[in-house]
């Protein structure tokens, strides 16, 4: 994950439910113009019409949807909660990261999971994720 930007990460993220997590987490997307609002609530019906499927890992959300709802350019952000959330899903809940993707196709979709995949079944660093206090923490870490 060598192309990856500071930019991209933040920490202590503020919110009290899943929903508030998603569209906290997303803003680093809309002010970059990568998502629109549209995008924001379609990931939110995500949730609300399939349950927690965006939960893939201990503590960890996949926040996306479908590139027509609202995905202006690729992107991808990744943030730390401030508290960790209950998303619903018993197996790896509570949430304290979520990684927000805006794929323009399945393609580049499936390309990012597998790069992410390396990362995420690597205790050791996800560990020193969901410890990092600043995004050049995080930063740091993603591109090692």
């Amino acid at each position: 994950m060598k192309s990856l930007v500071i930019d991209q990460f933040q920490t202590h993220i503020q919110a009290n439910d899943w929903k508030e997590a998603i569209i906290n987490t997303s803003n680093i997307l809309l002010a970059k113009n990568v998502i629109s609002n549209t995008y924001v609530e379609a990931m939110i019906h995500v949730i609300e019409t399939n349950g927690p499927i965006i939960v893939i890992s201990p503590h960890v959300a996949l926040a996306h949807a479908r590139p027509e709802c609202g995905v202006n350019k690729f992107g991808i952000s990744f943030s730390l909660l401030e508290k960790p959330i209950p998303f619903g899903n018993e197996l790896f809940d509570p949430v304290k990261l979520v990684i927000t993707l805006a794929a323009l196709d399945a393609d580049s979709h499936i390309e990012i999971i597998s790069e992410l995949t390396d990362i995420l079944l690597d205790d050791d660093k996800m560990n020193r994720i969901f410890q990092a206090e600043t995004p050049e923490q995080l930063y740091d870490i993603f591109t090692e």
